[in-house]
């Protein structure tokens, strides 16, 4: 017979016990400290929060109106620009998955769809996924734009980088609906405060070849152009950063877009 392991139980404070296992592995905590509980708790509830957010994004216009929506959208701003990292992170990744949408536009949702996919599932549980994927906001061209909106209204470089990412997918299919995001995600960059956001921005302008494209990058520059003032940067910085977009300017736009 299999000898069992003995059970200790150790005092930590006058709050905390911890349970381990005299197995000869290090020690596996069991009871968490109250500060960790709570912890727990904020992120539990803050991870709920999101979930109902993105709903009203998700479900606008039909079962979320307007104002609604909005006032999910400055919730979902707020939990990235004040809570822990791990939210501002789960934020990305919430926002990720719903802009790859993108890549199911080509898809018609219907009955046979989902009957093909998921044959042994009721016919009446069938209907509502084709009525879910029919007011899904995300499958669309304009709810997949809002996404790369509230994407450039968020602060710092890893929103950035997933605006590049996104900008980067749209640039690799040739159809219109991926040039209508494409062209959402450029003016997103331009909106963007992340200083990675316009090196990207100056180097699409400087290696393109698609005059309607310059045309879009010059938009976002110029309003990169008013705002440089704003960063919170060395006065250094921001004159090597006035200097390169003073000259991709002149070299690819010329003075008809710039004074």
């Amino acid at each position: 017979m299999k000898k069992e392991t003995p059970i200790i139980e150790k005092k930590i404070d006058e709050k905390t016990t911890v349970t381990t296992q005299t197995s000869g592995k290090p020690e596996t905590p069991i009871t968490k400290t109250p500060e960790q509980q709570k912890k727990d708790e904020t992120y539990a509830a803050n991870v709920k929060e999101l979930e109902q957010a993105f709903f009203a994004l998700k479900f606008y216009p039909v079962a979320v109106k307007e104002q609604a929506k909005d006032e999910a959208r400055e919730k979902i701003k707020k939990h990235y620009h004040e809570d822990e990292e791990t939210v501002r992170q789960l934020v990305l990744y919430m926002i990720h998955e719903h802009l790859s949408q993108a890549s199911e536009l080509k898809t018609m949702y219907n009955f046979e769809f989902f009957k093909a996919r998921m044959p042994n599932t009721d016919p009446g549980q069938l209907r509502m996924n084709v009525y879910k994927a029919m007011f899904h906001h995300n499958f669309s061209v304009e709810g997949i734009i809002e996404l790369l909106k509230l994407l450039g209204e968020l602060n710092g470089d890893d929103a950035a980088k997933l605006l590049t990412y996104h900008f980067s997918f749209y640039s690799c299919i040739e159809v219109e609906a991926m040039h209508m995001l494409r062209n959402a995600a450029i003016e997103a960059l331009g909106e963007s405060n992340s200083e990675y956001a316009l090196h990207c921005l100056l180097r699409y302008a400087h290696y393109t070849d698609n005059e309607r494209m310059l045309n879009r990058y010059a938009a976002a520059l110029n309003n990169w152009g008013k705002k440089l003032d704003t960063l919170k940067i060395t006065q250094k910085d921001k004159d090597r950063l006035k200097a390169k977009l003073h000259e991709v300017m002149t070299l690819e736009f010329g003075d008809s877009h710039y004074g």
